[in-house]
Protein backbone atom coordinates (compact mmCIF):
# COMPACT_ATOMS: atom_id res chain seq x y z
CA UNK A 1 0.00 0.00 0.00
CA UNK A 2 1.38 3.41 -0.94
CA UNK A 3 0.51 6.66 0.83
CA UNK A 4 0.91 9.68 -1.41
CA UNK A 5 3.60 12.07 -0.28
CA UNK A 6 5.26 9.47 2.00
CA UNK A 7 7.10 6.14 2.08
CA UNK A 8 5.53 2.67 1.61
CA UNK A 9 4.20 0.91 4.75
CA UNK A 10 3.30 -2.77 5.23
CA UNK A 11 0.12 -3.30 7.32
CA UNK A 12 -0.94 -6.71 8.69
CA UNK A 13 -4.57 -8.00 8.36
CA UNK A 14 -5.03 -7.89 12.14
CA UNK A 15 -3.95 -4.32 12.27
CA UNK A 16 -6.37 -3.58 9.41
CA UNK A 17 -9.27 -5.04 11.40
CA UNK A 18 -8.24 -3.08 14.48
CA UNK A 19 -7.85 0.09 12.41
CA UNK A 20 -11.30 -0.56 10.87
CA UNK A 21 -12.98 -0.91 14.28
CA UNK A 22 -11.30 2.25 15.52
CA UNK A 23 -12.28 4.10 12.34
CA UNK A 24 -15.92 3.04 12.72
CA UNK A 25 -15.92 4.17 16.34
CA UNK A 26 -14.26 7.49 15.49
CA UNK A 27 -16.61 7.97 12.55
CA UNK A 28 -19.65 7.54 14.80
CA UNK A 29 -18.16 9.89 17.35
CA UNK A 30 -17.44 12.49 14.65
CA UNK A 31 -21.03 12.26 13.38
CA UNK A 32 -22.32 12.90 16.90
CA UNK A 33 -19.87 15.78 17.37
CA UNK A 34 -20.91 17.29 14.04
CA UNK A 35 -24.57 17.00 15.03
CA UNK A 36 -23.84 18.67 18.36
CA UNK A 37 -21.83 21.40 16.67
CA UNK A 38 -24.59 21.98 14.12
CA UNK A 39 -27.10 22.20 16.95
CA UNK A 40 -24.90 24.73 18.78
CA UNK A 41 -24.39 26.66 15.54
CA UNK A 42 -28.13 26.75 14.86
CA UNK A 43 -28.78 27.95 18.39
CA UNK A 44 -26.10 30.62 17.97
CA UNK A 45 -27.63 31.75 14.67
CA UNK A 46 -31.04 31.96 16.33
CA UNK A 47 -29.51 33.93 19.19
CA UNK A 48 -27.75 36.29 16.80
CA UNK A 49 -30.86 36.72 14.69
CA UNK A 50 -32.84 37.65 17.77
CA UNK A 51 -30.46 40.53 18.62
CA UNK A 52 -29.10 41.49 15.16
CA UNK A 53 -30.80 44.82 14.68
CA UNK A 54 -28.11 46.05 12.30
CA UNK A 55 -29.36 43.68 9.61
CA UNK A 56 -32.83 45.14 9.95
CA UNK A 57 -31.77 48.58 8.73
CA UNK A 58 -33.30 49.62 5.37
CA UNK A 59 -31.06 49.37 2.30
CA UNK A 60 -30.86 53.12 1.76
CA UNK A 61 -29.72 53.63 5.38
CA UNK A 62 -26.94 51.04 5.01
CA UNK A 63 -25.82 52.66 1.74
CA UNK A 64 -25.81 56.02 3.49
CA UNK A 65 -23.55 54.64 6.25
CA UNK A 66 -21.18 53.12 3.69
CA UNK A 67 -20.95 56.41 1.81
CA UNK A 68 -19.64 58.23 4.91
CA UNK A 69 -16.79 55.81 5.66
CA UNK A 70 -13.23 57.06 5.15
CA UNK A 71 -12.20 54.71 2.37
CA UNK A 72 -13.04 51.54 0.52
CA UNK A 73 -11.15 49.33 3.01
CA UNK A 74 -13.30 50.55 5.90
CA UNK A 75 -16.43 49.93 3.85
CA UNK A 76 -15.27 46.38 3.06
CA UNK A 77 -14.74 45.69 6.78
CA UNK A 78 -18.42 46.32 7.45
CA UNK A 79 -19.27 43.20 5.46
CA UNK A 80 -18.44 41.08 8.53
CA UNK A 81 -21.35 42.64 10.43
CA UNK A 82 -23.91 40.36 8.81
CA UNK A 83 -24.63 38.37 5.66
CA UNK A 84 -27.09 41.03 4.57
CA UNK A 85 -24.49 43.79 4.90
CA UNK A 86 -22.10 41.66 2.85
CA UNK A 87 -24.66 41.45 0.06
CA UNK A 88 -25.36 45.18 0.30
CA UNK A 89 -21.65 45.94 0.04
CA UNK A 90 -21.50 44.11 -3.28
CA UNK A 91 -24.48 46.16 -4.46
CA UNK A 92 -22.81 49.38 -3.29
CA UNK A 93 -20.15 50.39 -5.74
CA UNK A 94 -17.35 52.92 -5.33
CA UNK A 95 -15.45 52.64 -8.60
CA UNK A 96 -11.83 53.81 -8.48
CA UNK A 97 -9.70 53.64 -11.64
CA UNK A 98 -6.17 55.02 -11.39
CA UNK A 99 -3.98 54.68 -14.48
CA UNK A 100 -0.84 55.37 -12.43
CA UNK A 101 -1.35 52.35 -10.18
CA UNK A 102 -2.63 50.23 -13.04
CA UNK A 103 0.46 50.93 -15.15
CA UNK A 104 2.76 50.08 -12.25
CA UNK A 105 1.50 46.53 -11.95
CA UNK A 106 0.02 45.47 -15.29
CA UNK A 107 1.02 44.66 -18.85
CA UNK A 108 3.74 45.60 -21.30
CA UNK A 109 4.69 49.22 -21.73
CA UNK A 110 3.19 49.43 -25.23
CA UNK A 111 -0.17 47.99 -24.24
CA UNK A 112 -0.73 49.60 -20.84
CA UNK A 113 -2.82 52.52 -22.06
CA UNK A 114 -5.20 50.36 -24.07
CA UNK A 115 -5.32 47.72 -21.34
CA UNK A 116 -6.38 50.37 -18.83
CA UNK A 117 -9.16 51.63 -21.08
CA UNK A 118 -10.41 48.08 -21.66
CA UNK A 119 -10.31 47.45 -17.93
CA UNK A 120 -12.48 50.51 -17.18
CA UNK A 121 -14.95 49.64 -19.95
CA UNK A 122 -15.27 46.00 -18.89
CA UNK A 123 -15.75 46.96 -15.24
CA UNK A 124 -18.55 49.37 -16.12
CA UNK A 125 -20.19 46.81 -18.43
CA UNK A 126 -20.09 44.24 -15.64
CA UNK A 127 -21.93 46.57 -13.27
CA UNK A 128 -24.43 47.48 -15.95
CA UNK A 129 -25.16 43.81 -16.55
CA UNK A 130 -25.60 43.13 -12.83
CA UNK A 131 -27.57 46.36 -12.34
CA UNK A 132 -25.29 47.36 -9.48
CA UNK A 133 -25.90 50.70 -7.81
CA UNK A 134 -23.02 53.17 -8.35
CA UNK A 135 -22.25 55.57 -5.52
CA UNK A 136 -18.97 57.12 -6.66
CA UNK A 137 -16.85 57.15 -9.82
CA UNK A 138 -13.16 58.09 -9.52
CA UNK A 139 -10.98 58.22 -12.64
CA UNK A 140 -7.31 59.26 -12.89
CA UNK A 141 -6.00 59.28 -16.47
CA UNK A 142 -2.37 60.29 -16.78
CA UNK A 143 -2.37 60.22 -20.58
CA UNK A 144 -4.97 61.78 -22.85
CA UNK A 145 -5.29 61.80 -26.63
CA UNK A 146 -8.01 64.02 -28.09
CA UNK A 147 -8.91 61.66 -30.93
CA UNK A 148 -8.49 58.25 -29.27
CA UNK A 149 -9.61 58.94 -25.71
CA UNK A 150 -12.52 61.38 -26.02
CA UNK A 151 -14.98 58.64 -27.12
CA UNK A 152 -13.95 56.48 -24.15
CA UNK A 153 -14.40 59.28 -21.62
CA UNK A 154 -17.71 60.41 -23.09
CA UNK A 155 -19.00 56.84 -23.05
CA UNK A 156 -17.91 56.19 -19.44
CA UNK A 157 -19.45 59.41 -18.17
CA UNK A 158 -22.72 58.67 -19.97
CA UNK A 159 -22.85 55.28 -18.26
CA UNK A 160 -22.24 56.54 -14.72
CA UNK A 161 -24.58 59.51 -15.07
CA UNK A 162 -27.26 57.19 -16.44
CA UNK A 163 -26.73 54.93 -13.39
CA UNK A 164 -27.54 57.89 -11.11
CA UNK A 165 -24.03 58.36 -9.75
CA UNK A 166 -23.77 60.62 -6.70
CA UNK A 167 -20.09 61.58 -6.71
CA UNK A 168 -17.81 62.20 -9.68
CA UNK A 169 -14.04 62.56 -9.28
CA UNK A 170 -12.36 63.08 -12.66
CA UNK A 171 -8.64 63.76 -13.25
CA UNK A 172 -7.50 63.90 -16.88
CA UNK A 173 -3.94 64.57 -18.01
CA UNK A 174 -3.21 67.49 -20.33
CA UNK A 175 -1.53 66.59 -23.64
CA UNK A 176 0.31 69.38 -25.50
CA UNK A 177 -1.99 71.97 -23.96
CA UNK A 178 -5.11 70.11 -25.13
CA UNK A 179 -7.73 69.44 -22.47
CA UNK A 180 -10.67 67.08 -22.35
CA UNK A 181 -13.97 68.97 -22.71
CA UNK A 182 -16.55 67.83 -20.19
CA UNK A 183 -19.74 66.65 -21.96
CA UNK A 184 -23.03 68.42 -21.26
CA UNK A 185 -24.53 65.21 -19.81
CA UNK A 186 -22.55 65.85 -16.60
CA UNK A 187 -24.49 69.08 -16.08
CA UNK A 188 -27.86 67.32 -16.24
CA UNK A 189 -27.97 64.95 -13.29
CA UNK A 190 -30.71 64.71 -10.70
CA UNK A 191 -28.50 62.69 -8.34
CA UNK A 192 -25.01 64.25 -8.39
CA UNK A 193 -24.06 65.67 -4.99
CA UNK A 194 -20.32 66.13 -5.52
CA UNK A 195 -18.03 66.97 -8.46
CA UNK A 196 -14.23 67.11 -8.43
CA UNK A 197 -12.60 67.99 -11.74
CA UNK A 198 -8.91 68.28 -12.62
CA UNK A 199 -7.33 69.03 -15.99
CA UNK A 200 -10.63 69.28 -17.86
CA UNK A 201 -12.22 72.08 -19.85
CA UNK A 202 -15.62 73.57 -19.08
CA UNK A 203 -17.64 75.02 -21.92
CA UNK A 204 -20.82 77.07 -21.92
CA UNK A 205 -23.88 75.02 -21.04
CA UNK A 206 -27.28 76.68 -21.25
CA UNK A 207 -29.27 73.99 -19.46
CA UNK A 208 -27.57 73.22 -16.13
CA UNK A 209 -29.70 70.90 -14.00
CA UNK A 210 -27.84 69.90 -10.84
CA UNK A 211 -30.46 70.41 -8.14
CA UNK A 212 -28.67 68.35 -5.47
CA UNK A 213 -25.07 69.38 -6.12
CA UNK A 214 -23.45 70.27 -2.77
CA UNK A 215 -19.70 70.10 -3.39
CA UNK A 216 -17.61 71.48 -6.27
CA UNK A 217 -13.83 71.24 -6.48
CA UNK A 218 -12.14 72.61 -9.61
CA UNK A 219 -8.41 71.96 -9.88
CA UNK A 220 -5.97 72.90 -12.66
CA UNK A 221 -8.73 74.00 -15.01
CA UNK A 222 -8.74 76.89 -17.46
CA UNK A 223 -11.88 78.78 -16.47
CA UNK A 224 -13.91 81.27 -18.44
CA UNK A 225 -15.54 83.75 -16.08
CA UNK A 226 -19.01 83.55 -17.64
CA UNK A 227 -18.97 79.73 -17.52
CA UNK A 228 -18.00 79.44 -13.86
CA UNK A 229 -20.41 82.19 -12.83
CA UNK A 230 -23.22 80.42 -14.70
CA UNK A 231 -22.38 77.11 -13.03
CA UNK A 232 -22.30 78.62 -9.53
CA UNK A 233 -25.49 80.64 -9.95
CA UNK A 234 -27.36 77.61 -11.36
CA UNK A 235 -26.53 75.33 -8.41
CA UNK A 236 -28.24 76.87 -5.40
CA UNK A 237 -27.56 73.86 -3.12
CA UNK A 238 -23.77 74.29 -3.10
CA UNK A 239 -22.30 73.97 0.40
CA UNK A 240 -18.61 73.51 -0.41
CA UNK A 241 -16.78 75.42 -3.19
CA UNK A 242 -13.06 74.96 -3.89
CA UNK A 243 -11.03 76.44 -6.75
CA UNK A 244 -7.38 75.33 -6.86
CA UNK A 245 -4.60 76.34 -9.27
CA UNK A 246 -7.01 77.39 -12.00
CA UNK A 247 -6.09 79.82 -14.78
CA UNK A 248 -8.15 82.26 -16.83
CA UNK A 249 -10.35 83.46 -13.97
CA UNK A 250 -9.89 87.14 -13.07
CA UNK A 251 -13.04 87.92 -11.08
CA UNK A 252 -15.11 85.65 -8.86
CA UNK A 253 -18.45 86.81 -7.51
CA UNK A 254 -20.46 84.43 -5.32
CA UNK A 255 -23.89 85.40 -4.04
CA UNK A 256 -27.34 83.88 -3.57
CA UNK A 257 -25.81 80.67 -2.22
CA UNK A 258 -27.58 80.60 1.11
CA UNK A 259 -26.32 77.08 1.93
CA UNK A 260 -22.63 77.77 1.21
CA UNK A 261 -20.63 76.91 4.35
CA UNK A 262 -17.09 76.47 3.00
CA UNK A 263 -15.10 78.25 0.29
CA UNK A 264 -11.43 77.78 -0.62
CA UNK A 265 -9.32 79.51 -3.28
CA UNK A 266 -5.70 78.40 -3.74
CA UNK A 267 -3.06 79.82 -6.09
CA UNK A 268 -5.24 81.08 -8.94
CA UNK A 269 -2.54 83.34 -10.37
CA UNK A 270 -4.73 85.51 -12.61
CA UNK A 271 -7.41 86.20 -10.02
CA UNK A 272 -7.73 89.92 -9.23
CA UNK A 273 -10.95 90.18 -7.26
CA UNK A 274 -13.03 87.87 -5.06
CA UNK A 275 -16.37 88.89 -3.62
CA UNK A 276 -18.41 86.44 -1.58
CA UNK A 277 -21.69 87.24 0.10
CA UNK A 278 -22.99 84.11 1.82
CA UNK A 279 -24.84 84.35 5.15
CA UNK A 280 -24.04 80.73 6.12
CA UNK A 281 -20.32 80.77 5.23
CA UNK A 282 -18.50 79.05 8.10
CA UNK A 283 -14.98 78.50 6.70
CA UNK A 284 -12.93 80.54 4.21
CA UNK A 285 -9.40 79.81 3.02
CA UNK A 286 -7.44 81.97 0.58
CA UNK A 287 -3.79 81.68 -0.41
CA UNK A 288 -1.68 82.85 -3.31
CA UNK A 289 1.68 84.33 -4.32
CA UNK A 290 2.51 87.81 -3.10
CA UNK A 291 3.42 88.78 -6.69
CA UNK A 292 -0.23 88.35 -7.74
CA UNK A 293 -2.25 91.07 -5.95
CA UNK A 294 -5.90 90.33 -5.23
CA UNK A 295 -8.77 92.08 -3.45
CA UNK A 296 -10.96 89.80 -1.31
CA UNK A 297 -14.25 90.85 0.25
CA UNK A 298 -16.46 88.74 2.53
CA UNK A 299 -19.12 91.36 3.11
CA UNK A 300 -22.25 89.85 4.61
CA UNK A 301 -20.52 86.63 5.74
CA UNK A 302 -21.49 87.21 9.36
CA UNK A 303 -21.48 83.48 10.25
CA UNK A 304 -17.75 83.05 9.53
CA UNK A 305 -16.00 80.98 12.23
CA UNK A 306 -12.74 79.81 10.63
CA UNK A 307 -10.51 82.01 8.47
CA UNK A 308 -7.18 81.05 6.86
CA UNK A 309 -5.17 83.57 4.84
CA UNK A 310 -1.91 83.02 2.97
CA UNK A 311 -1.48 86.18 0.90
CA UNK A 312 0.26 89.35 2.20
CA UNK A 313 -2.04 91.95 0.66
CA UNK A 314 -5.20 90.08 1.62
CA UNK A 315 -3.83 89.43 5.11
CA UNK A 316 -2.97 93.08 5.67
CA UNK A 317 -6.39 94.24 4.45
CA UNK A 318 -8.27 91.79 6.67
CA UNK A 319 -6.24 92.66 9.78
CA UNK A 320 -6.76 96.39 9.25
CA UNK A 321 -10.33 96.49 7.94
CA UNK A 322 -12.31 93.24 8.02
CA UNK A 323 -11.57 90.93 10.97
CA UNK A 324 -13.75 92.94 13.34
CA UNK A 325 -16.68 92.41 10.93
CA UNK A 326 -16.94 88.72 11.82
CA UNK A 327 -18.66 88.56 15.23
CA UNK A 328 -18.56 84.73 15.39
CA UNK A 329 -14.93 84.21 14.29
CA UNK A 330 -13.33 81.47 16.42
CA UNK A 331 -10.15 80.46 14.57
CA UNK A 332 -7.70 82.61 12.57
CA UNK A 333 -4.69 81.16 10.70
CA UNK A 334 -2.22 83.55 9.05
CA UNK A 335 0.42 81.96 6.80
CA UNK A 336 3.20 84.53 6.38
CA UNK A 337 5.16 82.65 3.69
CA UNK A 338 7.98 84.90 2.39
CA UNK A 339 6.16 88.09 3.19
CA UNK A 340 7.87 91.11 4.72
CA UNK A 341 5.01 92.11 7.04
CA UNK A 342 6.63 93.49 10.21
CA UNK A 343 3.60 93.99 12.45
CA UNK A 344 0.04 92.68 12.90
CA UNK A 345 -2.59 94.51 14.94
CA UNK A 346 -6.28 93.62 15.11
CA UNK A 347 -9.29 93.27 17.39
CA UNK A 348 -11.92 90.53 17.55
CA UNK A 349 -13.93 89.88 20.69
CA UNK A 350 -14.98 86.32 19.82
CA UNK A 351 -11.67 84.87 18.58
CA UNK A 352 -10.55 81.74 20.46
CA UNK A 353 -7.62 80.32 18.44
CA UNK A 354 -4.90 82.27 16.60
CA UNK A 355 -2.07 80.81 14.52
CA UNK A 356 0.95 82.48 12.86
CA UNK A 357 3.07 80.37 10.50
CA UNK A 358 6.15 81.18 8.42
CA UNK A 359 7.31 84.16 10.52
CA UNK A 360 10.52 85.66 9.05
CA UNK A 361 10.37 89.44 9.24
CA UNK A 362 7.52 89.79 11.73
CA UNK A 363 8.53 91.95 14.69
CA UNK A 364 5.37 92.75 16.65
CA UNK A 365 1.90 91.24 17.15
CA UNK A 366 -0.86 92.93 19.13
CA UNK A 367 -4.21 91.23 19.51
CA UNK A 368 -7.19 92.47 21.48
CA UNK A 369 -9.24 89.30 21.97
CA UNK A 370 -10.72 88.65 25.44
CA UNK A 371 -11.75 85.07 24.50
CA UNK A 372 -8.41 84.01 22.98
CA UNK A 373 -7.25 80.80 24.71
CA UNK A 374 -4.96 79.14 22.15
CA UNK A 375 -1.95 80.59 20.29
CA UNK A 376 0.51 79.04 17.82
CA UNK A 377 3.59 80.59 16.21
CA UNK A 378 6.09 78.98 13.81
CA UNK A 379 8.92 80.28 11.66
CA UNK A 380 12.48 81.57 11.74
CA UNK A 381 12.00 84.22 14.41
CA UNK A 382 9.87 84.97 17.46
CA UNK A 383 7.99 88.30 17.35
CA UNK A 384 7.02 90.29 20.42
CA UNK A 385 3.49 89.15 21.24
CA UNK A 386 1.03 91.37 23.10
CA UNK A 387 -2.30 89.64 23.78
CA UNK A 388 -4.89 91.69 25.65
CA UNK A 389 -6.13 90.43 28.01
CA UNK A 390 -3.73 87.50 28.43
CA UNK A 391 -6.01 84.49 29.03
CA UNK A 392 -4.21 81.73 27.11
CA UNK A 393 -4.66 78.14 28.29
CA UNK A 394 -2.27 76.64 25.74
CA UNK A 395 0.43 77.79 23.33
CA UNK A 396 2.65 76.11 20.75
CA UNK A 397 5.84 77.73 19.43
CA UNK A 398 8.41 76.27 17.07
CA UNK A 399 11.39 78.03 15.46
CA UNK A 400 14.19 77.01 13.13
CA UNK A 401 16.31 80.14 12.49
CA UNK A 402 18.76 80.54 9.65
CA UNK A 403 22.06 78.73 10.31
CA UNK A 404 24.07 80.69 12.85
CA UNK A 405 25.64 80.37 16.28
CA UNK A 406 22.88 80.57 18.88
CA UNK A 407 23.66 81.22 22.52
CA UNK A 408 21.93 82.21 25.73
CA UNK A 409 21.96 85.89 24.81
CA UNK A 410 20.24 85.41 21.49
CA UNK A 411 17.37 87.86 21.10
CA UNK A 412 14.86 85.21 20.02
CA UNK A 413 15.38 83.09 23.13
CA UNK A 414 15.01 86.20 25.29
CA UNK A 415 11.70 86.92 23.55
CA UNK A 416 10.56 83.33 24.03
CA UNK A 417 11.42 83.39 27.73
CA UNK A 418 9.52 86.66 28.11
CA UNK A 419 6.46 85.04 26.52
CA UNK A 420 6.67 81.98 28.82
CA UNK A 421 6.88 84.35 31.80
CA UNK A 422 3.36 85.62 31.08
CA UNK A 423 1.88 82.31 32.23
CA UNK A 424 1.30 81.48 35.90
CA UNK A 425 4.21 79.28 36.97
CA UNK A 426 2.17 76.82 39.05
CA UNK A 427 -0.76 76.41 36.69
CA UNK A 428 0.95 75.16 33.53
CA UNK A 429 3.20 72.42 32.13
CA UNK A 430 5.84 72.97 29.46
CA UNK A 431 7.02 70.47 26.83
CA UNK A 432 10.28 71.56 25.19
CA UNK A 433 11.87 69.69 22.28
CA UNK A 434 14.71 69.86 19.78
CA UNK A 435 15.72 67.19 17.29
CA UNK A 436 15.94 63.89 19.24
CA UNK A 437 15.50 65.30 22.75
CA UNK A 438 12.47 66.23 24.87
CA UNK A 439 12.11 67.94 28.25
CA UNK A 440 8.84 68.02 30.19
CA UNK A 441 8.47 70.60 32.95
CA UNK A 442 5.81 69.83 35.54
CA UNK A 443 5.50 73.58 36.16
CA UNK A 444 7.17 76.78 34.95
CA UNK A 445 9.35 77.41 38.01
CA UNK A 446 12.72 76.17 36.75
CA UNK A 447 12.48 76.71 33.00
CA UNK A 448 15.75 77.31 31.17
CA UNK A 449 16.28 77.32 27.42
CA UNK A 450 19.03 75.13 25.91
CA UNK A 451 21.62 76.55 23.47
CA UNK A 452 20.35 74.79 20.34
CA UNK A 453 19.59 76.22 16.87
CA UNK A 454 16.09 74.77 16.61
CA UNK A 455 13.61 74.72 19.44
CA UNK A 456 9.93 74.10 19.91
CA UNK A 457 7.70 74.08 22.94
CA UNK A 458 4.11 73.67 23.99
CA UNK A 459 2.51 75.16 27.09
CA UNK A 460 -0.63 73.64 28.51
CA UNK A 461 -2.67 73.82 31.67
CA UNK A 462 -1.58 71.57 34.52
CA UNK A 463 -4.97 69.86 34.53
CA UNK A 464 -4.61 68.92 30.86
CA UNK A 465 -3.52 65.37 30.07
CA UNK A 466 -0.08 65.40 28.50
CA UNK A 467 -0.50 62.08 26.67
CA UNK A 468 -1.70 63.51 23.34
CA UNK A 469 1.21 65.94 23.00
CA UNK A 470 3.75 63.32 24.05
CA UNK A 471 2.27 60.73 21.66
CA UNK A 472 2.61 63.20 18.79
CA UNK A 473 6.24 64.04 19.61
CA UNK A 474 7.20 60.39 20.07
CA UNK A 475 5.70 59.60 16.68
CA UNK A 476 7.39 62.45 14.78
CA UNK A 477 10.77 62.69 16.56
CA UNK A 478 11.52 59.14 17.76
CA UNK A 479 13.60 60.82 20.49
CA UNK A 480 16.57 59.19 22.19
CA UNK A 481 16.16 61.09 25.47
CA UNK A 482 13.20 62.25 27.52
CA UNK A 483 13.81 64.31 30.67
CA UNK A 484 11.21 65.28 33.29
CA UNK A 485 11.85 68.27 35.57
CA UNK A 486 9.53 68.23 38.58
CA UNK A 487 9.31 69.00 42.29
CA UNK A 488 11.30 66.77 44.67
CA UNK A 489 8.60 64.26 45.65
CA UNK A 490 6.31 64.46 42.65
CA UNK A 491 4.73 61.34 41.17
CA UNK A 492 4.55 63.00 37.75
CA UNK A 493 7.81 61.43 36.39
CA UNK A 494 6.53 57.98 37.31
CA UNK A 495 3.28 58.49 35.39
CA UNK A 496 5.20 59.67 32.29
CA UNK A 497 7.57 56.69 32.50
CA UNK A 498 4.69 54.21 32.83
CA UNK A 499 2.84 55.78 29.91
CA UNK A 500 5.87 55.36 27.65
CA UNK A 501 6.95 51.98 29.03
CA UNK A 502 3.64 50.14 29.10
CA UNK A 503 3.00 48.28 25.89
CA UNK A 504 0.28 45.80 25.08
CA UNK A 505 1.26 42.59 23.34
CA UNK A 506 -1.17 43.45 20.55
CA UNK A 507 -1.62 47.25 20.47
CA UNK A 508 -5.00 48.31 19.15
CA UNK A 509 -3.61 51.71 18.15
CA UNK A 510 -2.91 50.65 14.57
CA UNK A 511 -5.81 48.32 13.78
CA UNK A 512 -6.90 50.48 10.85
CA UNK A 513 -3.43 51.61 9.75
CA UNK A 514 -1.48 50.22 6.83
CA UNK A 515 1.41 47.87 7.72
CA UNK A 516 3.93 50.61 6.87
CA UNK A 517 2.12 53.26 8.89
CA UNK A 518 2.48 51.96 12.42
CA UNK A 519 2.64 54.20 15.47
CA UNK A 520 5.72 54.77 17.62
CA UNK A 521 4.92 51.90 20.03
CA UNK A 522 5.74 49.36 17.32
CA UNK A 523 9.28 50.76 16.97
CA UNK A 524 10.17 51.37 20.62
CA UNK A 525 12.45 48.51 21.69
CA UNK A 526 13.09 49.63 25.24
CA UNK A 527 12.99 52.58 27.64
CA UNK A 528 15.24 52.79 30.70
CA UNK A 529 15.70 55.10 33.64
CA UNK A 530 19.35 56.15 33.43
CA UNK A 531 21.70 58.48 35.25
CA UNK A 532 22.92 61.45 33.21
CA UNK A 533 26.55 60.54 33.81
CA UNK A 534 26.05 56.96 32.58
CA UNK A 535 24.22 57.68 29.33
CA UNK A 536 25.83 56.48 26.10
CA UNK A 537 24.69 57.38 22.60
CA UNK A 538 26.57 54.90 20.44
CA UNK A 539 23.35 53.74 18.76
CA UNK A 540 22.63 57.08 17.06
CA UNK A 541 24.24 58.97 14.19
CA UNK A 542 27.38 61.01 14.81
CA UNK A 543 25.73 64.40 14.25
CA UNK A 544 22.83 63.48 16.55
CA UNK A 545 25.28 62.13 19.12
CA UNK A 546 27.02 65.52 19.25
CA UNK A 547 23.73 67.40 19.62
CA UNK A 548 22.45 65.03 22.29
CA UNK A 549 25.73 65.16 24.22
CA UNK A 550 25.61 68.97 24.15
CA UNK A 551 22.01 68.84 25.35
CA UNK A 552 22.87 66.61 28.32
CA UNK A 553 25.98 68.54 29.27
CA UNK A 554 23.76 71.61 29.46
CA UNK A 555 21.21 69.73 31.60
CA UNK A 556 23.90 68.62 34.05
CA UNK A 557 25.30 72.12 34.27
CA UNK A 558 21.94 73.83 34.82
CA UNK A 559 19.87 71.45 36.92
CA UNK A 560 22.06 69.30 39.16
CA UNK A 561 22.33 72.09 41.75
CA UNK A 562 18.69 73.24 41.66
CA UNK A 563 16.05 72.21 44.18
CA UNK A 564 14.13 69.98 41.80
CA UNK A 565 13.84 66.37 40.67
CA UNK A 566 15.34 65.48 37.29
CA UNK A 567 14.34 62.12 35.77
CA UNK A 568 16.04 60.96 32.58
CA UNK A 569 14.68 58.28 30.25
CA UNK A 570 16.78 56.69 27.52
CA UNK A 571 14.75 55.41 24.56
CA UNK A 572 15.91 52.72 22.14
CA UNK A 573 14.27 52.34 18.73
CA UNK A 574 14.27 49.63 16.10
CA UNK A 575 14.74 50.56 12.46
CA UNK A 576 11.71 48.62 11.21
Amino acid sequence: MVFSGGPQHMISPSSKRKRGIEDNFNCGRRVKENQDNKKDSDQMDLSLESVDRISQLPDHVVHRILSHLRNVNDAVRTSILSKRWRALWYSFSILIFDERKFAARNGDEDNKEMAFRDYVSNSLFDRLRKKIYMQKFVLHMTSYDLVDDTPFLDFWLNIVIDRNIKELDLHVGISNGIRYTLPSVVFSSETLTGIRLSGCKLETCDAIMLPHLQKICLCKLHLVESVIQNLISSCRSIQDLRIIKCSGLKNLHVSNLNQLTRAEIHHCTQLKKVKISAPSLDTFWYCGKRTTPCKVSLEGCTSLKRLTLGHPQVMRDFCENQISNFPLLEKLDLCMSNDKIKYIIFTNHHLQKFSLKGCKKLRFVQVCAPNLVSFECKGETMPLVDIRPFCLTDAKLSFVPKPKVVGFGDKMWITMKSFIGKFESEGFKLVLYSSKNIIIYEDLNNVKLPPVPDLGFEILKSTTCIDDILYSLLRTLLPVTLTIISSRYSEFPKSVYEMVKNKDKDPICCVYNAPRNKCWRHFLRDVNLEDLNDMKFVDIKANEDKRTSTWYNWLKFEYTTLDCQMTSLRLYWSSS
